[in-house]
């Protein structure tokens, strides 16, 4: 390699390293200042970064059960796509998870969960979940990089991602107070994110499997298809009101950033160019814009279901979210650290091994 390429190779590198610590420098400022300084009020706990987070997970997830099955089925991945997958979703996952406990505000909440044990708590299972997900990743890219993988370890991972997905599907839809969660939905939406993003990350490394990549964006279409429609023509003027204020109303930049985005774009780039890759990264964005609308229009479907005045739909209008630079840059902060542990894991640690 050339002085020049050399330079060259490093720059993703210099730049994630940049933006990790922009993150980490964030997340200080969000601890010592309070929550205040985000954009995170009473009525959206949740917003950004969670929606990030579900998406990192469902990617990473997705690919590392498609990993598990390809133990079965070597004509999905052979060892070498193998390990190249494990050596981007046990980092992602990792770094989804260090993203949900700087959301958390304060780490010392998260110890405070993590320590209860409250098993009958669904968000302390999906921490639990999600912690055990990156052991098994982790060991998985160890096993894949000593040419010892098999069937059992292939079996873990694919019963361990899929349990964190199904977990958090839950975990949604166990908040009965928000109508637009509490549904068997909420689960066929997460597993089918899961689904989409494993294949738009299966695609990017074997663009063989591009076919799977298009199966993907067409169950998410239908799925996104099904939650609208069904809010659309429903019986309550909340419901109604809740799902025009996604199509058209102060969540309408998300669903239709997720629309465009997340689907037209990528099955117009896979379909007539080829080019899978940006298509992944488009997958990607609409699969954290389909996550956020959902989120905070639930959030603020309960407020309104206790004390709107006047119409529904104008009562929406009125509930507004933009994310605020620190949590943008938490959120990043977390990206970036997930794309910086893979190339040092691929460039330093397994250098010369990865085709």
């Amino acid at each position: 390699m050339t002085n020049e390429a050399s330079k060259q190779s490093r720059v993703p590198l210099i730049v994630a390293a940049v933006l990790t610590c922009v993150g980490l420098g964030a997340w200080i400022m969000q601890v010592t200042q309070g929550m205040q300084i985000t954009a995170l009020t009473d009525t959206y706990i949740w917003g950004f970064s969670v929606a990030i987070f579900y998406a990192m997970m469902a990617c990473a997830a997705g690919l590392m059960a498609l990993c598990g099955f390809a133990e079965f089925k070597g004509s999905v991945m052979d060892r070498g796509e193998r390990k190249l997958a494990m050596m981007f979703a046990a980092p992602a996952m990792a770094a989804a998870g260090i993203l949900i406990i700087m959301d958390l505000g304060n780490p010392c909440a998260f110890f405070s969960l993590i320590t209860s044990l409250n098993l009958t708590s669904f968000t302390v299972l999906d921490f639990w979940a999600v912690l055990f997900c990156v052991i098994v990743g982790i060991v998985y890219l160890v096993m894949l990089a000593k040419g010892s993988s098999n069937k059992l370890i292939g079996t873990i991972a694919m019963i361990t991602a899929l349990t964190v997905i199904v977990i958090e599907g839950i975990m949604m839809a166990n908040n009965t107070s928000h109508a637009l969660w509490a549904s068997g939905m909420s689960v066929a939406s997460f597993l089918v994110a899961a689904f989409t993003g494993g294949t738009a990350l299966l695609a990017a490394i074997a663009p063989r499997h591009k076919n799977l990549f298009i199966a993907g964006l067409l169950a998410v279409s239908a799925i996104v298809l099904a939650e609208v429609v069904t809010g659309l023509i429903s019986g309550t003027d909340l419901s109604r009101g809740m799902m025009m204020a996604i199509v058209t109303g102060p969540f309408a930049p998300y669903f239709w950033i997720q629309i465009v985005v997340g689907i037209v774009v990528p099955l117009f780039l896979i379909v007539k160019t080829n080019h899978v890759i940006p298509a992944a990264i488009c997958t990607f964005v609409g699969l954290a814009c389909h996550k956020l609308w959902f989120v905070l229009a639930g959030e603020a479907e309960t407020g309104l279901a206790y004390h709107h005045i006047g119409s529904v739909a104008e009562s929406f209008d009125t509930m507004l979210y933009v994310p605020s630079l620190i949590e943008v840059c938490i959120t990043v902060g977390a990206l970036a650290l997930a794309v910086l542990a893979f190339i040092v894991i691929r460039d330093f640690i397994f250098k010369g091994d990865v085709r």
